[in-house]
């Protein structure tokens, strides 16, 4: 892997890391802010535009979660150029709500750009996907 692949894989490590933490604003520090961004989220309402709405997701996730954990990736691809990145990743996300527990697959597909020397997440769709047979297309 390249010196960039690595470095726009790290970001993103960093940030699920800081969101299994729970860390907001370490969270915040990895999304741009240089260009505009545009997040979808797992539920058809979850448009994010701005920094705002991210903070405001984020801190309803953590009021809903705890012993949040990532586990290893299952599939991982890594782009990169100079200036602009795709990292698209599986892996499990188990946390608990109100004392039960919960493993959920999740997908994302995220592009980082560079702002000065740090890739910084600008888009980015997230994915939890079902099972097959469960729907009819």
């Amino acid at each position: 892997m390249t010196q960039e692949k690595e470095a726009a894989l790290h970001a993103v490590m960093n940030y699920l890391n800081n969101y299994a933490q729970k860390h907001i604003e370490n969270c915040m520090e990895a999304i741009a802010t240089a260009t505009p961004i545009l997040f979808f989220g797992t539920n058809e309402n979850e448009v994010f535009r701005s920094a705002a709405e991210i903070r405001a997701t984020l801190t309803q996730d953590f009021a809903n979660m705890d012993d949040i954990q990532w586990s290893n990736h299952r599939y991982l691809h890594v782009e990169a150029s100079t200036t602009l990145a795709s990292v698209i990743i599986e892996l499990t996300l188990s946390y608990r709500n109100n004392g039960n527990k919960v493993d959920t697959p999740f997908r994302y597909a995220l592009t980082l750009v560079k702002e000065d020397t740090l890739w910084k997440i600008c888009s980015g769709l997230a994915s939890v996907p079902f099972a097959a047979g469960t729907y009819t297309f």
